[in-house]
């Protein structure tokens, strides 16, 4: 009898807290931006080491690091938060009894899920345009001295990948350190945790935006900045 009511608490203790530990990690990421940002440079030295383009976003991230960092907070909030809650419920629709407490809640875990997407959808959204909005002199700059607009939007897109790339990845870690406990407790073993949706599809979401938001506010910006 003590044996399964251990049982039972820590299956409760640990549903109870896998979805606040998913949020408190990502947030906890989100402080860390400036260190994240960091690897962004890194990574984009990587992945663009030649070309005008690659040099000139190298040389923007170096200068002005907080460029990118909008898109680093809540890309790291979106994918951190929805893929640990949704992993987290995937383990939970698998593993329990049919009509448990835990099946019966899960649309209200999808709903909570889906607003929180939504809002750090949102918030991304508006902080890129923000963000965008405020380098139109950068661009007539870079404009008057010989760059091109391919150039001008080539060096945002590899910004935007970078920061996507390390956003993306340290959510998708935080997330998956929050749910092998859980994933332990319902299946005695981690291997759960380690399916493969729920991180692609808050991936895809949140590069999705980031990348389309970019793409068209920056070419918005790059081109007014090219007429005048």
């Amino acid at each position: 009898m003590a044996g399964v009511v251990v049982v039972l608490l820590a299956s409760i203790a640990a549903t109870a807290m896998t979805g606040p530990a998913t949020v408190l990690v990502a947030i906890g990421l989100v402080v860390l931006a400036p260190e994240l940002v960091v690897l962004v440079n890194r990574v984009l030295k990587v992945l663009s080491p030649r070309g005008a383009a690659g040099h000139l976003a190298a040389v923007n991230l170096s200068a002005a690091p907080e460029r990118v960092r909008p898109a680093v907070t809540f890309l790291t909030l979106l994918v951190g938060v929805s893929a640990g809650t949704l992993s987290m419920q995937g383990i939970e629709n698998r593993h329990s009894a049919e009509g448990s407490t835990a099946q019966v809640l899960a649309s209200s875990n999808y709903l909570v899920v889906v607003l929180i997407s939504v809002f750090m959808a949102i918030a991304l959204t508006n902080n890129l345009v923000a963000a965008l909005g405020r380098r139109p002199e950068e661009f007539t700059t870079m404009s008057l001295i010989g760059s091109t607009s391919w150039q001008s939007r080539g060096m945002l897109l590899r910004e935007i990948v970078a920061a996507t790339l390390v956003s993306v990845i340290a959510a998708g870690i935080g997330a998956l350190v929050c749910v092998i406990p859980f994933a332990i407790v319902k299946t005695g073993s981690p291997a759960a945790a380690f399916a493969a949706g729920p991180y692609l599809l808050s991936i895809v979401l949140g590069a999705v935006i980031a990348l389309g938001v970019t793409t068209v506010a920056g070419n918005r910006v790059v081109r007014t900045a090219a007429v005048h």
